[in-house]
């Protein structure tokens, strides 16, 4: 029988509908191509796998089997100088039948570990002791669990020095998955190439069958690693042939507007206007940014930095080149805080140019909370020209919003809106200001987006690899890092020290935030904004003014905490995330996280970075396990917030923690899984095949060329809908 890739697991000799049932519940597996699509996390260098019979006293050797029993543990007797030994052995038997001994000295929870029925690999020296072979202290690799008559051939492993070891569960064990595994690839019928001879060529990469087999049954590690180096390449190289070909398929099928910068322009004048000069990392995006406005085609460009390194500035000036040719520019922001913050900073950044004044820049705010009177004659003003820049949040997509003659769009927290709001903004253009352009088909504005959140070079070329990516990498001069300290219950006498510190900071005219996790009481045991609020007004500051800030509140209500605090008529703020990005206050230096353990990586930075930009000293206090205990992976998280605020090495550890799988989120992103790549490690064929997909869809931006017929299947099958429906996501 000749198995395909297409074929239902059913097909797997051993593999039954039980089975199967199991491997779908557990791992989405459904097809052979699944199965093996199911890579080892690690191999066991078992080096030569032997039957008792064949192994010789004295040498290392690796023997597999299921332990049968464990003898009562014994404590030998205390000689001088010497600590007493607790010694604990079991039984082991073969798939022969031959039965060996493991010693264990000290390690009294091995038989916790090892229950019997467990299949494992156990390696060390063999010795001879009465009439029975033994390891003592063996290395042990747990392979699974059998009821007896299910072991493993052991002869069916004698071939392999690498014993693959797969993600497993209790009731599909790695041995089982293995023996599946090795039973489709017997039967599985030579795997066609894909990939031109040409690119394979090019880059040293073994055929796809050979890689296909070599992950799993591989004869050294090097041969391990060469499977693995063209699995990842196809990964990698699938999914930026989909980034180019939309980009391709965007640039044929739109025309754009030219936003080049004008000498002596209204543009210029703002950076002459500024009372320092800007960093070399953003004078670097200004000329990244001139190139792309100065292109008969729409901008794709992401501008990363880290809190604080000045993306608003470098955003106003390319919304102001798009004035400076008679157009106008739109900023969307996922929440009213961050609209309202970002229109006080425009206006007061634009001061010197005269804003909403005779005939100054006229800058506009449209959000949900803007009045029906305030709306009306806002929509009015952008459908007429007589509006430059609006800052809005989801209300600027709504379908009253037009405009004369859009030229610029700015998405900031980009993440944070979905593909078709963002694409909605896009179409926001008058079809008069179209017309008078003498295009013919759609024109779309130049567009960049924005994240203050740090993304690995490596994660940012791969979910953005549509786009052009610029990175502020400086902070600006007289920027100081904020102190963070980490605070847990042993360490509650902290607790009072901080209030008594916060207090000591207000009567010198500085402020400080309480973040929660929750608004109010919930299900989990977290702190709640509502109760902390009133603990704190009347219990700890009774002395000072405390606001409350949280997204449930009425928008004006909000509005007016926020403007107490930002007056100084309130020194702690009390609130949940909604600060997280945008929020502004030069006198804010101190931002306690209550229950931290409940923010990722991210969140904690971005809330860290609402302090500290006045100047200054400035203090992060992360309060963690003080109403549930920390997992290893929050422990991991918060020594990395505290050691180090550099928002791009977080970011990697973040990488490192959570994995692809919850950053990458191709479910929702439409584009193909990872199975096998680790962004981190392979970062540079991240790279490669960035530029190779590039430089095949520059030559062939559709894949009509015969030598591409199988390419482009290979690409239309791992973006899920196809090609054509990932387009889509884009085009409306």
């Amino acid at each position: 029988m000749s198995l395909r890739l297409d074929a239902p697991v059913t097909a797997v000799a051993e593999v039954g509908p039980k089975a199967a049932k199991a491997l779908d519940e557990a791992f989405g597996v459904h097809t052979v191509r699944d199965l093996l699509e199911h890579y080892p996390r690690r191999y066991q260098d078992a080096g030569e796998v032997l039957d008792l019979a064949e192994v010789e006293v004295g040498e290392p050797a690796t023997l597999i089997g299921r332990l049968v029993e464990w003898s009562p543990s014994r404590r030998t007797r205390t000689r001088r100088g010497n600590r007493p030994l607790t010694i604990t052995e079991a039984r082991v038997r073969q798939a022969s039948g031959a039965v060996f001994t493991v010693t264990f000295f000290n390690q009294p929870w091995r038989n916790r570990q090892l229950r019997p029925g467990t299949v494992a690999a156990f390696s060390g020296k063999v010795e001879r002791f009465r009439s029975e072979l033994k390891i003592s202290t063996p290395d042990v690799q747990v392979l699974g669990h059998a009821e007896p008559g299910e072991m493993p051939d052991a002869e069916a492993l004698a071939h392999q020095r690498l014993l693959a070891l797969y993600p497993a569960t209790e009731s599909l064990p790695s041995w089982k998955l293995a023996g599946w595994v090795e039973a489709a690839l017997n039967e599985l019928e030579p795997v066609g190439d894909w990939l031109p001879d040409t690119i394979r060529a090019e880059h040293g990469l073994m055929s796809l069958d050979a890689a296909i087999r070599g992950i799993h049954l591989p004869d050294d590690h090097d041969e391990r690693h060469a499977a693995r180096r063209r699995l990842v390449f196809d990964e990698l190289f699938t999914l930026q042939l989909g980034l180019q070909w939309r980009r391709a398929h965007l640039e044929s099928t739109t025309a754009g507007v030219t936003n080049p910068p004008v000498t002596g322009g209204v543009a210029d004048r703002f950076l002459l206007s500024l009372p320092f000069a800007p960093t070399g990392a953003q004078d670097r995006a200004f000329v990244d940014l001139s190139e792309d406005l100065g292109r008969p085609w729409p901008m794709h460009r992401l501008l990363q930095g880290d809190v604080g390194s000045g993306k608003t500035l470098v955003a106003v000036w390319a919304m102001l080149c798009a004035v400076d040719n008679g157009r106008q520019a739109a900023l969307m922001v996922p929440t009213e805080v961050l609209a309202e913050q970002h229109h006080r900073t425009l206006t007061s950044l634009l001061a010197p140019l005269g804003v909403n004044v005779l005939d100054g820049l006229r800058v506009e705010l449209l959000t949900a909370s803007t009045t029906t009177a305030s709306r009306r004659r806002i929509l009015g003003e952008l459908l007429s020209g007589d509006v430059d820049l609006v800052v809005g949040t989801h209300a600027l997509l709504e379908e009253g919003v037009r405009f004369a003659d859009l030229g610029v769009v700015v998405v900031d927290e980009q993440h944070r809106f979905g593909v078709s709001q963002r694409v909605g903004l896009k179409e926001k253009r008058s079809a008069e200001a179209d017309t008078a352009a003498g295009a013919t088909g759609q024109v779309l504005p130049d567009v960049l987006v924005m994240t203050a959140t740090p993304i690995p070079r490596s994660l940012a070329l791969t979910l953005y690899g549509d786009l052009d990516v610029t990175v502020l990498d400086e902070l600006p001069p007289g920027r100081e890092p904020i102190t963070t300290q980490l605070i847990t219950p042993r360490q509650a006498s902290r607790r009072e020290k901080l209030y008594g510190f916060i207090r000591e900071q207000a009567v010198q005219g500085q402020r400080a935030f309480v973040v929660c996790p929750l608004v109010e009481e919930g299900e989990i045991p977290a702190t709640n904004a509502v109760e902390e609020y009133e603990r704190l007004r009347k219990h700890v500051f009774p002395d000072l003014e405390v606001e409350l800030v949280h997204g449930r509140m009425r928008p004006d209500d909000k509005e007016s905490a926020m403007a107490r605090f930002r007056a100084g008529q309130a020194q702690v703020l009390v609130s949940t995330t909604v600060i997280e990005v945008g929020v502004d206050i030069p006198e804010a230096t101190i931002m306690v996280v209550e229950d931290a353990e409940r923010f990722g990586i991210s969140q904690l930075h971005q809330l860290r970075g609402r302090v500290g930009r006045g100047g200054g000293r400035s203090f992060c206090v992360l309060f963690a396990g003080w109403n549930a205990a920390l997992t290893k992976d929050a422990e991991r998280r918060l020594a990395a917030v505290a050691a180090t605020t550099d928002g791009f090495e977080l970011s990697e550890t973040d990488l490192d923690i959570r994995g692809e799988g919850q950053l990458f989120g191709s479910k929702q992103s439409g584009l193909p899984d990872l199975k096998i790549t680790r962004l981190r490690k392979d970062v540079e064929m991240v790279e490669t095949t960035r530029a190779v997909a590039r430089r095949v869809i520059g030559d062939d931006p559709d894949f009509e060329f015969d030598q591409h017929a199988d390419l482009r299947r290979e690409v239309v099958r791992r973006y899920e809908g196809g090609l054509e429906a990932f387009a889509a996501l884009e085009t409306g």
